[in-house]
């Protein structure tokens, strides 16, 4: 009986109703070998650790209680000089001797699969989170590379990936021109000889360069390609230019630009979507008597206008609505407290992670800067100067306050573009007391137009 036993279970252990060990064995391999025979009239429960024997006792009054179905139950033995052995045990109630039988299952096996399960699906997580971070890392520059890219498999013929310029520059959408044959974008006889031509084995460190024509606009364009191999399958990667776009990434273009940055006669300063500057050139230190490039970065332009947040907000909201401000009259304050009469263009940049308001300043302080309709303004001056001879002082000075007061609302009106709400805070008013003033000029329709 104890060879069946043991053919099921790497121990074996009865118990009586006081849970007590009347019999055990154990397999010649396992790690109770030589200790289950001094179990014997000696209690169970203290040979296990406190939680273990808890739950022995649970389990005995269960079946006491039914012993229609054998009881599971994991319990850790204490075994002197070793760590506790985890045993799941099978718990079969013998009424016609009251006695309890007990087959056991080593456990550490089970856990050093467990374990080993684990450590491999870590594993596999880890390379599956290095993949990602591969692959996003190879989206991101193929979205943002200012080349116009594309990968071509040579077996197939068909475009593996592009990105969002070179399917601009073949005149498709690039989920249109995925996994379609790369050479159905050209036109021409030479298009059938493409492939074979960036197939063909060039001297180490040279490209292939060719000249296509592109089907849907019959544009000229260059074609660079260089092959590789990846998993077995040979690819190509190419570069489209298209001379008469140009190219983003144009060495001279961006060594002209940095000089005009750097050299220009008129200020310019790139911004934030809050207006935080985020550069200004050597011309805007000179007009704001600033230090250093470093003193201004960070700084908001609010603190350089003259108007300050009121002038801030008319920048951005007008750059951001239109695209573009042309010719804001305003005036610089100087680090040292004085005034410079400038006037501003202004460019909304619209990239979609993170916009720049780029501004041209120019000094305007040599003459006064002349506006669209200065004739209104002059013939109201005018018509002052008139009634001098023939009205009273006082009634003079009403009359140009009046003059003064309808000229600096339409000022405001025209330099906010016809925003209510802007020209009450430029000027000082609530939104009523401008609407009162603009019934009083007869104003009204001329701001809905």
């Amino acid at each position: 009986m104890s060879s069946v036993l043991l053919s099921m279970a790497d121990i074996w252990i009865l118990l009586d109703g006081r849970g007590v060990v009347v019999a055990a064995e154990s397999k010649p391999d396992s790690a109770f070998a030589g200790q289950v025979s001094a179990w014997k009239g000696q209690p169970l429960a203290p040979l296990l650790d406190a939680p273990s024997g808890r739950k022995l006792a649970t389990r005995l009054q269960e079946l006491s209680a039914s012993a229609d179905a054998p009881r599971w139950a994991e319990l850790l033995h204490l075994v002197e000089g070793r760590d506790a052995i985890p045993v799941r045990y099978a718990l079969h109630r013998l009424p016609e001797r009251d006695h309890v039988l007990m087959l056991g299952q080593d456990q550490r096996p089970t856990i050093e699969m467990q374990q080993l399960l684990l450590n491999a699906q870590i594993a596999l997580e880890r390379d599956h989170e290095a993949q990602r971070e591969i692959d996003t890392r190879y989206r991101l520059l193929m979205d943002f590379s200012n080349d116009a890219i594309a990968l071509v498999s040579i077996a197939s013929g068909q475009i593996v990936d592009i990105n969002h310029n070179a399917a601009s520059i073949l005149g498709r959408a690039r989920g249109d021109l995925i996994e379609r044959a790369f050479i159905d974008s050209f036109t021409g006889s030479e298009r059938e000889g493409i492939l074979e031509a960036l197939e063909r084995p060039q001297p180490a460190g040279s490209d292939v360069t060719l000249e296509v024509e592109v089907k849907n606009s019959g544009r000229k364009v260059q074609m660079t390609g260089k092959l590789f191999r990846a998993s077995g399958e040979q690819l190509v990667i190419v570069r489209l230019t298209d001379p008469e776009r140009g190219s983003v990434g144009d060495e001279r273009l961006v060594t002209n630009l940095r000089q005009l940055y750097n050299q220009g006669a008129d200020a310019i300063v790139f911004a934030d979507r809050d207006g935080g500057i985020l550069a200004a050139s050597e011309t805007f230190l000179n007009l704001t008597d600033a230090p250093s490039a470093g003193s201004v970065r960070g700084r908001s332009l609010a603190e350089f206008l003259a108007r300050g947040v009121v002038d801030l907000r008319v920048l951005l909201d007008n750059a951001r609505r239109a695209g573009q401000l042309r010719m804001y009259a305003t005036k610089l304050n100087t680090d040292f407290g004085a005034q410079i009469g400038v006037e501003i263009s202004a460019t909304w940049l619209d990239d979609k992670f993170d916009p720049v308001l780029a501004l041209v300043i120019r000094n305007a302080s040599s003459g006064a800067s002349v506006r669209a309709d200065s004739g209104g303004q002059d013939n109201n001056v005018q018509g002052v100067i008139e009634l001098v001879g023939s009205s009273t002082l006082k009634d003079i000075v009403s009359e140009t306050t009046d003059v003064i007061e309808k000229i600096c609302i339409e000022t405001a009106l025209d330099l906010t573009r016809n925003n209510r709400v802007a020209a009450a805070e430029m000027l000082g008013l609530s939104r009523q007391s401008l609407y009162v003033k603009l019934r009083k000029f007869d104003l009204l329709s001329k701001d809905e137009n």
